[in-house]
């Protein structure tokens, strides 16, 4: 049974990485036996996270010594060999099937992960630990090397902030970084300011104290990117029985989920674009925009009562000329249309390698009176008030 502190933070990571991507249910077996990973893994695509967490029970704090003593042993030992044994198992076994938070059975042995983040998160459950232990924010393992430490409260209050995963990736290297580079003044500063540094600037050469008030100046723009409640849901808007299957949607919802808070804003922008033109019933050539940092094209579709049943033709006509426009490996693109007082909404996506052909090439021709080159966009990477 999970303890308070774990589901804690299964509900954080559900909401950072969403339900598809979040494993909480950790046992599995191997031909010798059954293993246990930590206590959450989150997984996508070439991003891993490995979690331990611990919970002192309040009722065995006693004194200042015994409390630090459960730190010593239990954080920074038991946990850290916990982290190091899940590791080992990606090395060792050819099949990890575990359960993802939406009850799936995932083989997680197939993560290819360049970026791997190695996490353990306590709660005390008191205030007796010494400021040596409250401050440390790194331990070292000779075996798989530095491990976050991090009190709950101080996690909680990342994910609050950093409610993606790319950012919140973004924010352990940067993490990481300072640390190697000011090991000593960093350990003397609390976690708020490493997280307002890495707000204002991923330049690690100095330390500026007044970096810790960038959280009072931060700007709210929450609503501009905010594509909770249709990833949440994303399933129970599946029209067709069969695309429900996590072989058919989780790649769709993979790249969605990889976004940052300004390139999720450039996909609701389009997005809800394309659902006011399907409101007024409006015509409009789709919308298009293009990641480089993650190699994949979205293409909003908008169709109009009349071709409504031409959704699919539409729909994977659009993904593979832009597909081909941008010579991408992988497109992902979603059509709408009215039906009653609701919108249905299908969505494609399309992964192989780019080839020349002769059709995409006149395709391209025809749409040049509605397209131009494109532009290359650059975007503040967080926006903070005047």
């Amino acid at each position: 049974m999970q303890t308070e502190s774990e589901n804690l933070v299964t509900k954080i990571s559900s909401n950072v990485f969403y339900k598809e991507f979040t494993f909480h249910k950790n046992d599995f077996i191997t031909t010798d036996g059954q293993k246990e990973l930590a206590d959450n893994v989150l997984w996508i695509d070439d991003l891993l996270f490995i979690i331990q967490i611990k919970e002192r029970n309040s009722t065995d704090v006693k004194t200042v010594v015994e409390e630090n003593k459960w730190f010593e042993n239990t954080i920074l030992k038991k946990a850290k060999n916990q982290i190091k044994d899940s590791l080992n198992f990606f090395s060792l076994y050819d099949e990890i099937k575990v359960k993802n938070v939406r009850n799936h059975v995932i083989d997680i042995a197939k993560a290819n992960a360049t970026s791997i983040h190695k996490i353990i998160i306590y709660q005390p459950n008191s205030t007796l630990l010494n400021d040596k232990n409250k401050s440390l924010k790194f331990c070292n393992s000779s075996v798989v090397g530095n491990i976050h430490l991090f009190n709950i409260e101080d996690y909680l209050g990342i994910c609050e902030i950093l409610i993606t995963p790319a950012e919140l990736d973004e924010y352990l290297k940067f993490r990481e970084r300072i640390f190697l580079k000011h090991p000593e003044i960093i350990t003397l500063y609390p976690e708020q300011y490493i997280l307002g540094h890495f707000l204002v600037t991923d330049d690690i050469s100095l330390i500026n104290p007044e970096y810790i008030q960038s959280f009072s100046k931060l700007q709210s723009d929450f609503n501009q990117f905010d594509m909770s409640a249709m990833l949440e849901n994303f399933i129970d808007k599946i029209p067709i029985e069969s695309d429900k299957n996590p072989n058919v949607y989780y790649p769709i919802i993979k790249e969605i989920a990889k976004l940052n808070r300004t390139e999720l804003a450039m996909f609701k922008e389009r997005y809800s674009k394309m659902i006011n033109h399907v409101k007024e019933n409006s015509f409009s050539v789709p919308y298009r925009f293009m990641i480089s940092r993650t190699g994949c094209g979205f293409v909003f579709v908008p169709l109009m009562l009349d071709v409504a049943s031409l959704w699919e033709n539409a729909l994977l006509n659009s993904i593979d000329v832009y597909k081909y426009k941008r010579n991408l490996v992988k497109c992902l693109g979603v059509s709408a249309y009215k039906d009653g007082e609701y919108y249905n909404l299908n969505w494609g996506f399309v992964e192989h390698e780019w080839e020349h052909n002769d059709e995409l090439e006149q395709a391209l021709k025809q749409e040049e009176g509605f397209y131009g080159n494109g532009e290359i966009k650059e975007f503040e990477r967080y926006k903070f008030k005047s």
